[in-house]
């Protein structure tokens, strides 16, 4: 036999022993897999939905200014009790108090002009006067009649732009004052300061922006306390206001806070711009929040900002047939119309006579652990729950090798 020819002899036979073998083992392993079942049963199901976040007064509002200006004063301190009203802030006030001074003095100089263009007008209508019975008794012109009443009605529209001169000059001077009321900053509401981030001597800077500046302090209504966070969009739609929750705080160990979901957003809460061009979608998250229950002195020790853990009871449903969630496969399936995107069908595998069938399920509501069926299996009947890897390959009508979930716990421990 050629050199060549025995070469390729012996690389054929190498991969028809390879090939051999290895359908061998695969065939004796799946023949040794002993799949774990356990019975369809009812049971009692609670759906929670976990989240974390945040404390937040319920109502609270940021203290801004309206007018740019140094700070001269402080005249609260972080945590303290404020009245609706009290004074909080003194801004600088020369600059305004020297815009006040020339507004008033524009609107003196306005009245003046109005009482000049007044004393104009009489004089003018006087003389339009004496020479309108001269003109009717032959003794002057019409031409001088005429110029006579001219001069009379540039005089009275002389007046009529002082009165509006004056409307500007009071306008401006209540403008000046306007202004001027803003350097002194005042709480808007009644709560505690939280967050109190200006410091003496710093320029505020008028607008709602993030920049430094802009916000000085909050103002917090703690009497109520809430606790804010992000839900993924699978999840929101399960939740609505009213639901009873459980809250933990990480700065209060030990205690458990009840509380109810006051609102769900309708609206994704964006942290940053869509990648439209990207292939993988992502995450979209909704704003929840959660009031907390308990006294005032429970939810004194509560401050915003702190870290939050919520459980939110989504749903209850008693004595519900239900499967182990491991029972439960996706299979792929067909969509109508173009059928381009396919989709997924849920499916789980009942043995019976020590053969597979497989079964599509009709699911609802469900937890880590367990799902409710409303159809596709029985009471009583046995689902394979593992192992999860053989389980992707089980098909209708495989002969299988089975134990109940407790001999697979016990042989586990041995």
């Amino acid at each position: 036999m050629p050199r060549k020819a025995k070469w390729m002899f012996w690389s054929a036979l190498g991969l028809s022993s390879m090939f051999l073998i290895g359908w061998a083992s695969f065939g004796r392993s799946k023949d040794d897999v002993v799949y774990t079942v356990e019975s369809v049963h009812r049971q009692d199901l609670r759906e929670g939905i976990n989240a974390n976040g945040e404390i937040q007064a319920r109502s609270r509002v940021n203290v801004g200014v309206q007018v740019t200006a140094a700070i001269k004063a402080i005249h609260v301190t972080d945590g303290q009790f404020v009245k609706m009203g009290e004074l909080l802030v003194t801004l600088e006030q020369e600059h305004y108090k020297q815009a006040l001074n020339q507004a008033e003095m524009g609107l003196r100089l306005a009245r003046k002009d109005l009482e000049s263009s007044e004393t104009t007008f009489r004089k003018q209508e006087q003389t339009f006067t004496r020479q309108d019975a001269l003109l009717k008794q032959g003794l002057i012109s019409n031409e001088d009649a005429q110029q006579t009443r001219l001069l009379r009605d540039t005089a009275a529209t002389a007046v009529e732009r002082a009165k509006v001169s004056i409307q500007q000059a009071e306008a401006q001077v209540a403008l000046a004052l306007d202004d001027l009321s803003k350097t002194e900053i005042r709480a808007s509401m009644s709560g505690r300061v939280t967050g109190l981030k200006a410091e003496k001597g710093e320029t505020a800077i008028a607008g709602q922006t993030s920049i430094t500046g802009a916000v000085l302090m909050v103002i917090s209504d703690t009497s109520e306390m809430l606790a804010e966070v992000k839900v993924g969009e699978l999840d929101v739609v399960k939740l609505k206001a009213g639901l009873p929750a459980e809250i933990q705080v990480d700065a209060v160990p030990g205690k458990v806070f009840q509380g109810r979901v006051l609102d769900v957003a309708t609206s994704v809460d964006r942290t940053t711009q869509p990648n439209f061009g990207s292939s993988v979608q992502d995450a979209q998250n909704y704003r929840v929040r959660v009031q907390l229950l308990g006294t005032a002195q429970e939810l004194e020790a509560l401050h915003p900002g702190m870290s939050a853990r919520l459980a939110v009871l989504a749903n209850e449903m008693k004595n519900v047939l239900t499967v182990p969630l491991q029972a439960v496969q996706e299979r792929e399936v067909k969509n109508g119309g173009l059928g381009l995107i396919s989709g997924t069908r849920a499916v789980a595998f009942v043995v019976k006579n020590g053969k597979v069938e497989e079964r599509t399920l009709k699911i609802g509501s469900g937890t880590r652990r367990a799902v409710q069926v409303t159809d596709g299996v029985l009471e009583g009947e046995q689902i394979i729950i593992g192992p999860a890897k053989a389980m992707a390959a089980l098909v209708s009508g495989a002969k299988v090798k089975i134990q109940s979930e407790q001999d697979a716990l016990k042989s586990r421990k041995q």
